[in-house]
Formats: structure tokens, C-alpha cells, sequence
């Protein structure tokens, strides 16, 4: 996992030292080296406080900070092709790369270990008649793994900004009059003085942007969709289907490494991941975090001594949660209530996670999406039938990436720790896809749903009363929906102090998250919208943030 930043000016002007400013908010992101590119010239160090870029410049540079996971210490970015036509940088994770390495040994010198080293060399190999499109389209369709990449042409000066397919790594871009930039995190567009709306690379696109300036979008790998032959019809096919690419994604996840974290809730998402990675790793550290007494915080310590799992809890109280809110939105970069009040546990289970010197976690994330697990789909099937559930549970899939995959990688990355999502393999769903719908949600009257989920929990011997487990959603589970409540009463924000112009602007704002866009129409809304006195209190504090950027309370991004 890295950082990555470039800039393009408009004007002619030196943009590395900008690019050099852009880097240094985002260290965090990578603590292990840096690299400067500019005019074919490279400066990398192991540190981005050594990095002496000052010895270059350039009307458009690339920068990178990386987080040491894959080829030890040697592997700073950018990385050159072996005729210095392309440079690149990545963040993300390749669990291909050795097969892909071994293809390509016979024709590039390789001068690190990475999995990063691996995508310039294969774009070398596609990019023989110097169309760049092309080869990227070559090269994404044979790398198994998660990314945002930047590439630039250095005969002809174009860039393309690629993200993956489901979007779980991202890359933000902007313009203004002076200049085009992008960056892994909002705030080193901020640093810069881009304002907002800014842009994000949409998953399965690569924004190409030509020395001239101009910026094109297009689409060069397909969203996975619903088929329309089903493949599992029954119980038995649907979960031993399931515990193959399961267990073949986890395996990708966890190879070469001897010790690893899970972000573990105590739902039956994160106790299968832990479940199965205990099996797999030698030290498995499992990570909660909620107020006291909470039902997560019970339930992750009743079940993690039921499996015999080792477990740490970060038990907030009501002040620490207060304290931790101003960092959160910075982190995140979003003022959205919803998104707040979910990050607050995780940012405390990752932030104990990183104490404790982790520097790779897992999450169960995708798992409601792909199987049928949130309350109101049960309610959808009863109101409006299964192919409108599967609709929008597809659609849920599909934005996962700008509802809590960007939010969880900021977290992570802010602890410099990388977060793998093994529910998000391709494999893993395309299968679920395939499934009969109604093996998972079985009627209006489902309080359950994910049955297949379930029935390979039990399979693997995880019993069943925790298979079975109805679990609260992460701002209730954690107990952080009261509290924050409690929080913004107690600084003067209530029911009497909104005023109609303010409750406008509510309205205008972007729904993120299926809760917030449609589950709360099946469920107790109270349950599912933010009250608007707790969302003007999240508004005030990004006011006081000094590197937040204000346009983000006011505008939403464009996308």
C-alpha cells in the first residue's frame, strides 16, 4: 500500500516542489520510502523527510510514498520500464504477480522483489505499437488484485489514472486554471489550493490527461452483473462452491505472512474471516472498538473466547469519542454523519491494531452486498419482488467503493496499515452472482438472510448460535449512534437549533449508503437518518479544521 500524487501544469511551471507539498500529507501512507519523478529523472529515498527533490524539476512529476508489504525494503516508486518509455506508480496489492513475474523474467531485468515492479514490465510487453490505451486494457485483464495506477508516457508526456474494477483502491483528481492533480487522498489536492467539487476515478476507468491539459474518462474493465443463467440451485452446490473461492481468496490474502490483524465486530463476517486466517497465519490478532458495554464489545468477547481467538478492545468512553471526532473527519475527509459514526469504531480497533505494530488487516466488508444481509432486503422482496432485490443489492455492490471502501483505506492508511477485503474477490463474486437469490433471502419474513454465508460458517465449525447471530449495524453495535447524539446535545446542537436554510442544504446532500438512500423506507428511519442537529455539529468541526477543505460542508462531490 502507498501514496500516490502527480501533477500536470498548465503554465510551463516547476510543479515539483508542489508535488513535494502533497507528499508530505501523506506520509502516513507510506512511512518506508519516497520517490520524485520528473523529466525521466528519479530521486527515491527511504524516507520521505531524506528525499532530496530539490535536484529536479518539471512542468508535470510523480510522486510516491510507500508502505513496505510486498519485496521488503527495496521497492521504492516510481518504477521505470527497461526502455525508460513508461513510468508508474501503484498502490494496491497484485496476488498474481509471481506467475505474471516468472512469464516476464525471460525479457525485462527486474530490480526488486514487488509486485509493483511486475505491472511496468507487463504494460512494456502490451505497449508495442505505442498505443498506451491498449496496453492497459492488455495488462488490467491479467492482474488478480486490487489497484490505482498512474502511468505516464515519457516520449509523448500523456498520464492515465486506472483504478480496479470494484474500485477498492481510489485516486482523486481535479483542475484549475494553473493546473490538473491528482492524489491518493483529497487533502494533497487541498494542500494545493484545488477546491472542491474534485473528482474521483470511477472503478474499471482510466482518466487519461494529455500534456495539453485535456482530460478524457473511459471505461476499460466491466463491473461484474447479474447473469442471467443461475448456476447453484441448492444448498449444498451454493456453499461447497462457495468454500472453494473462499478459501482460495484467503489464501491470496494471507501468503507470506506470519502475522496479521482482523477488524472483527463480532458479527459473522468478520468471525468467518478470522475463523478461516487462524487456519491460515500463525498469529491472528482480532480488533474491536465501541463505547463501553456496547453489544459489539460483549458479543466480540463472548465469541472470540468461544473460538479461541485472540482479541483486543478499544473501549471508548463518551469523552474519547468526543476527542477522536475532528481527527475522524479529517481522516475520512467527509463530514457525512452515517460515515462518521461507522468510522469511530473502526478507527479505534485500527488504531490498537497499529500500536501493536500490525501492518496488514482483513475486514468482512462486501459480504451484506453479495449475499442478502442487510434487514430491509427481506422487506424489498416482500414489496417489491426478487429481481428488484437482486437490483439493488448489485447496486449496493457497485458503491461500495465511494460508501466504505475509501473511508476504511483512509483509516487504515492513516495507521499505515494496509486493508485486504477477501469477500471482494472476483471469484468470490461472480459466484454469489450465479446463486439462486432465494437460497439467501428466503422470504418477506427473513430476519436472517445470507444463508449460504451462514450454512459455510457451520460447515467450516463455527456453531451455529454464531452463524446465526443477528447483528446490530456498526453505529448501533458500537453504541456510537447514542453517543454522538449525547455529544453534539451537549455543545448546544439540538432539535431548536436548525434553521430552515441549513435543513436546505441537508436535502441537497448526497444519501451514502444503502441505509441512507433506500433502507430506511423498510425500517425505523429514526434508525437510519442522521438528525440533522448531529449532522450541523459534524458540519461546525470541519469548519475548525485547518486542513479540511470548507467547500466539502456546502458542496457534495460531484462524484
Amino acid at each position: 500500500m502507498c501514496g500516490i500524487v502527480g501533477i500536470l501544469s498548465k503554465k510551463g511551471e516547476n510543479v515539483v516542489p508542489l508535488v513535494g507539498s502533497m507528499l508530505s500529507c501523506m506520509i502516513n501512507r507510506g512511512p518506508d520510502g519516497a520517490g520524485i519523478a520528473a523529466n525521466r529523472r528519479v530521486v527515491q529515498s527511504d524516507s520521505f523527510s531524506d528525499l532530496k527533490y530539490h535536484k529536479i524539476s518539471g512542468e508535470s512529476a510523480l510522486g510516491h510514498v510507500r508502505l513496505a508489504i510486498v519485496g521488503g525494503t527495496c521497492g521504492q516508486q516510481p518504477f521505470s520500464s527497461c526502455n525508460g518509455r513508461l513510468t508508474i506508480e501503484h498502490n494496491g496489492e497484485i496476488y498474481n504477480y509471481k506467475r505474471i513475474r516468472k512469464k516476464l523474467l525471460k525479457h525485462h531485468k527486474f530490480t526488486t522483489q514487488t509486485d509493483s515492479e511486475v505491472i511496468v514490465h507487463l504494460l512494456e510487453d502490451h505497449f508495442k505499437e505505442g498505443d498506451l490505451l491498449y496496453a492497459i486494457k492488455k495488462t488490467v485483464a491479467e492482474l488478480d488484485g486490487v489497484y490505482a495506477l498512474v502511468i505516464k508516457d515519457e516520449q509523448t508526456g500523456t498520464m492515465a489514472l486506472v483504478r480496479d474494477r470494484m474500485g477498492v483502491r481510489q485516486i482523486y483528481y481535479g483542475e484549475n486554471d494553473r493546473l490538473v492533480a491528482f492524489a491518493s487522498e483529497r487533502k494533497a489536492l487541498w494542500r494545493i489550493g484545488m477546491r472542491e467539487p474534485t473528482n474521483r476515478v470511477l472503478p474499471g476507468c482510466v482518466v487519461v490527461i494529455e500534456p495539453n491539459g485535456q482530460l478524457k474518462e473511459i471505461q476499460v474493465s466491466s463491473p461484474p452483473v447479474f447473469p442471467l443463467r443461475i448456476v447453484y440451485k441448492t444448498i449444498g452446490s451454493a456453499v461447497d462452491a462457495y468454500e472453494r473461492a473462499l478459501l482460495a481468496s484467503m489464501k491470496k490474502r494471507t501468503q507470506d505472512f506470519d502475522r496479521i490483524g482482523i477488524i472483527f465486530s463480532g458479527g459473522i463476517d468478520s468471525v468467518m474471516i478470522a475463523w478461516l486466517a487462524k487456519k491460515m497465519v500463525r498469529e491472528v490478532v482480532c480488533y474491536t472498538g465501541g463505547v463501553h458495554g456496547s453489544s459489539d464489545i460483549v458479543f466480540a468477547r463472548q465469541i472470540a473466547k468461544k473460538l479461541d481467538l485472540k482479541l483486543r478492545v478499544n473501549e471508548l468512553t463518551n469523552d474519547e469519542v468526543e476527542q477522536l471526532i475532528p481527527e475522524i473527519i479529517d481522516t475520512i475527509e467527509d463530514t457525512n454523519a452515517g460515515q462518521i459514526e461507522v468510522a469511530i469504531p473502526v478507527y479505534a480497533a485500527v488504531k490498537l491494531a497499529h500500536e501493536d505494530g500490525i501492518n496488514v488487516m482483513l475486514t468482512g466488508q462486501g459480504a451484506d452486498e453479495l449475499f442478502g444481509g442487510y434487514p430491509w432486503y427481506s422487506k424489498v422482496l416482500e414489496k417489491e419482488g426478487y429481481q428488484k432485490l437482486r437490483e439493488h443489492m448489485t447496486e449496493d455492490l457497485l458503491l461500495l467503493y465511494r460508501e466504505t471502501l475509501e473511508r476504511e483505506d483512509k483509516i487504515t492508511m492513516a495507521h499505515s496499515i494496509e486493508m485486504r477485503e477477501p469477500f471482494l474477490d472476483m471469484n468470490v463474486i461472480r459466484l454469489s452472482m450465479k446463486m439462486d437469490l432465494k437460497l439467501n433471502v428466503k422470504s418477506a419474513e427473513d430476519t436472517f438472510g445470507k444463508h449460504i454465508h451462514r450454512k459455510l460458517a457451520q460447515k467450516l465449525g463455527i456453531p451455529r448460535n454464531i452463524a446465526y447471530r443477528i447483528k446490530e449495524a456498526a453505529q448501533h453495535g458500537s453504541g456510537m449512534h447514542n453517543v454522538v447524539d449525547a455529544i453534539a446535545r451537549k455543545h448546544g446542537f439540538d432539535e431548536s437549533t436548525i434553521p430552515k436554510r441549513y435543513l436546505d442544504i441537508l436535502r441537497s446532500r448526497e444519501k451514502i449508503g444503502s441505509s441512507q438512500r433506500y433502507g430506511y423506507l423498510f425500517e425505523n428511519e429514526k434508525m437510519w437518518v442522521a438528525e440533522p442537529h448531529v449532522q450541523m455539529y459534524f458540519d461546525s468541526i470541519s469548519q475548525t479544521l485547518p486542513t479540511f477543505e470548507q467547500n466539502v460542508v456546502a458542496k457534495p462531490y460531484k462524484r
